[in-house]
């Protein structure tokens, strides 16, 4: 079967991380980063790799090189020892595992002390921070590679749409993994970043001064495209926000009963999450949020695919709110799919195609965190974020699932917001974090609610 071939800016890529031993790939989604490592390993003649990415694309990948890869490869999903086994082994040539497995598998390989001819980071925004044992596992204690897996790799190439995912300060372990920066990381900050005070502490934003310099640093290591750097025509992109009434009377309550609650939950939106997120009050409130709006917002839908024959995407968190939303559609008879976090691959894959190509299948409902990323949803071009991620780089990788090679209309995309509530506030915060992040970056791909 004739290889499809790939387009100019892939090639260029391609030849850009066959030229390099450490790289960042960081084109926008939807240019085809899976497809430019494939080229590039074709062009090195290098039958042996290793994938790292989220578990729910070790398929994807499996699927793309059977499809592009010029270079026969026999490709195996790492899913327990005995499969790093049998790829240490020479039975398989590339081996794909997740996050998860690699941070575990690290002191195996290293006992082993065989070089990884290639190791490919993908969606490397995960290793966002230098304090994480994922982080210290793939790239070291200091970001440096020295005891990582990337120790290992005699190249190693890091991929991702969203290279500062939801604070400015996240692109330091690439320049250190890059070999761009030797400074500790208070010393880098001092230098790149100046401290604002907030109602939580303080929050990182670059200095203008040294802002051309950082953004060398990154260019140097990295190649990143827009689609128009590219000439890819696609249509636009315009972002809306619809404020729906819900029912906010347990909303209230919770908030009575504790009182500080708003502020601990901007405090989190304010540091991504990762301290916060998980705080039982706080999560509490994020889920009664958007199961006020879930049932609202189901009904209204269903009279707005009543007048039209468009298909529509409907992106959120959490697993209630999302089945909410399915059940509605499905007792009025209008046929939807759904991937959450539970799907299985097989079953993920066979969704995808279903709207994709079924006319019958109107709507897809995925969770942001295992249907964000990975897939092509060109068959839709709205796009409703019934509850957003509380960083840039999550909304913008969901909006992305459409807005890429395949799309002929213009993508439309919707914020729901709860009137009377905190995600008036929230969006505002997010929308911050964009200007921060597209001051270093050049630009404002990073997609925000409309404030």
């Amino acid at each position: 079967m004739k290889m499809p071939d790939l387009f100019p800016f892939q090639i260029e890529a391609a030849r850009f991380l066959a030229s390099r031993d450490r790289a960042g790939l960081f084109d926008e989604m939807g240019l085809g980063k899976t497809v430019e490592v494939i080229g590039a390993l074709d062009l090195l003649k290098e039958r042996r790799a290793m994938i790292i990415c989220p578990a729910n694309l070790r398929e994807n990948w499996r699927a793309e090189f059977q499809r592009f890869g010029r270079t026969p490869r026999k490709v195996v999903k790492g899913r327990t020892i005995h499969d790093l086994i049998a790829w240490q082994r020479g039975r398989f040539d590339v081996l794909v595992t997740s996050y998860e497995m690699a941070t575990k598998w690290t002191p195996k390989i290293a006992e082993h002390a065989a070089f990884i001819p290639v190791l490919v980071i993908d969606e490397a925004h995960y290793l966002k921070s230098d304090a994480t044992k994922r982080t210290k596992q793939i790239l070291g204690d200091r970001c440096d590679g020295i005891g990582g897996l990337t120790q290992w790799a005699l190249r190693a190439w890091m991929l991702t749409g969203t290279p500062i995912a939801n604070d400015p300060i996240d692109i330091y372990p690439f320049l250190k993994f890059a070999r761009q920066s030797g400074a500790p990381k208070h010393a880098w900050v001092r230098k790149y970043m100046t401290s604002q005070p907030t109602a939580f502490g303080s929050r990182q934003t670059p200095r203008e001064e040294t802002t051309p310099e950082l953004r060398a640093k990154i260019q140097t290591a990295s190649m990143r495209r827009t689609k128009t750097d590219v000439g890819m025509q696609l249509p636009p992109i315009w972002l809306t926000s619809l404020v729906v009434d819900g029912d906010t009377e347990e909303i209230r309550d919770l908030l009575r009963s504790h009182p500080g609650l708003e502020d601990a939950v901007l405090q989190a939106v304010e540091q991504g999450g990762l301290s916060f997120l998980d705080a039982q009050h706080v999560a509490t409130l994020r889920r009664l949020v958007g199961t006020a709006k879930s049932l609202p917002y189901a009904r209204m839908l269903v009279e707005e695919l009543r007048q039209t024959d468009r298909k529509r995407v409907v992106m959120g968190i959490h697993r209630a709110v999302l089945r909410q939303v399915l059940d509605t559609l499905t007792e009025e008879r209008i046929h939807a799919v759904l991937i959450n976090g539970e799907t299985p691959e097989g079953q993920r894959n066979a969704s995808v195609q279903a709207f994709q190509n079924d006319p019958r299948c109107r709507v897809f409902i995925g969770q942001i965190r295992a249907a964000g990323v990975g897939l092509t949803l060109t068959a839709a071009s709205d796009v409703d974020m019934l509850e957003s991620d509380w960083t840039p780089a999550g909304n913008a990788q969901a909006l992305m699932r459409l807005h890429r090679i395949g799309q002929t209309r213009q993508v439309e995309g919707r914020f729901i917001t709860l009137a009377r509530s905190l995600d008036l506030v929230i969006n505002r915060v997010v929308a911050r974090k964009v200007a921060a992040i597209a001051s270093i970056e050049g630009d404002a791909m990073v997609a925000s609610p409309a404030a």
